[in-house]
């Protein structure tokens, strides 16, 4: 196979017409750019002669998506950049996943949620930092979060092996705890570390809805998944009506492991601590104290409590 600028020339003379119409401006784009001119070089033994001719189209496609990324302008396919590959003998433009797709897909495959909002997926941390300012009722939340996500990801990038707290986040309905965590979570599998994000009455009920249907596994899949995940968020905590099920083979079990394996445990509740224990303390079977000052311990050991204030922003939309 010859090189680029004999083919080139080649096929000039072959189509001298290409001069008088707008494939000219095709055809001098693609002579004229670098990458395809190294492409050739490197691939020139595995090139067809009629190569030139027969992928112009993707070459000036290679060309044009390379010129609209540059300006700024929409991809033909947003988020990949175009790339050149060898097909049996002949040029074929490819696309693959930018760097920043690539930490997206990385991302969505370390982040796992279970009913949590839509709005909470586009969730940004710096925004939420950016505009918290000083606002007194969420500045010490944003804060606390900020210090969780940090440590966690110095330990991350430096193999530490001490354990990170997570938070306890109360507030009343509405102040933006859940989206505060959500972007939490989206931060942290941003920088590579698993996270898994549960609204904590979906989970109970989907857990309830595997019984008597073949879902003992699946069940005790999802118990696990919750058990181990790295950094697990249980959002709006007391949101169900207890059950010594719920509480003793569910909650009970996850927090008793994690405690055990010093994994960070974050929650959102509209509960205090104080409420949070009258509430752990009452199920259908009557009150028991004791039961929920030991779930209360496992609370406080994997968590620092902060309370979050504010306007219902459930409203302003």
């Amino acid at each position: 196979m010859q090189d680029l600028a004999s083919v080139l020339k080649e096929f000039s003379k072959r189509y001298p017409a290409i001069g008088n119409d707008k494939a000219a401006a095709a055809f001098e784009a693609v002579q004229q750019d670098q990458d395809i001119r190294d492409f050739w070089t490197e691939n020139q033994a595995n090139l067809k002669p009629d190569a030139l001719v027969v992928s112009m189209t993707d070459l000036f496609e290679f060309v044009r998506e390379k010129k609209r990324s540059a300006d700024g302008k929409p991809a033909l396919y947003p988020g990949y950049r175009p790339t050149l590959v060898v097909e049996k003998g002949y040029p074929h433009v490819a696309y693959e996943p930018t760097e920043e797709t690539k930490k997206s897909l990385r991302q969505a495959a370390l982040l796992r949620s279970i009913a949590v909002p839509k709005s909470v997926a586009k969730a940004d941390l710096n925004q939420i930092v950016e505009e918290v300012g000083s606002d007194e009722g969420r500045a010490p939340a944003v804060a606390a979060v900020v210090s969780t996500f940090s440590a966690l990801v110095n330990q991350h990038e430096n193999g530490g092996q001490d354990f990170v707290p997570g938070v306890y986040l109360s507030g009343d309905f509405g102040v933006g705890k859940t989206y505060l965590m959500g972007a939490f979570a989206n931060a942290l599998a941003y920088n590579g570390i698993g996270v898994m994000m549960v609204h904590w009455a979906t989970l109970i009920e989907r857990l309830k809805g595997s019984f008597g249907n073949n879902g003992d596994q699946s069940l005790l899949d999802l118990i696990d998944e919750a058990k181990k995940a790295p950094v697990l968020i249980l959002d709006d905590l007391g949101a169900d009506t207890l059950s010594s099920w719920s509480r003793d083979s569910v909650l009970a079990v996850i927090l008793e492991y994690r405690m055990q394996h010093e994994l960070t445990t974050c929650f959102t509740s509209n509960f205090d601590l104080n409420s949070l224990e009258k509430y752990l303390s009452q199920t259908k079977d009557g009150q028991e104290p004791g039961k929920a000052a030991r779930l209360m311990q496992r609370v406080l050991y994997l968590s620092k409590p902060v309370a979050m204030a504010g306007k219902n922003r459930r409203l302003d939309r």
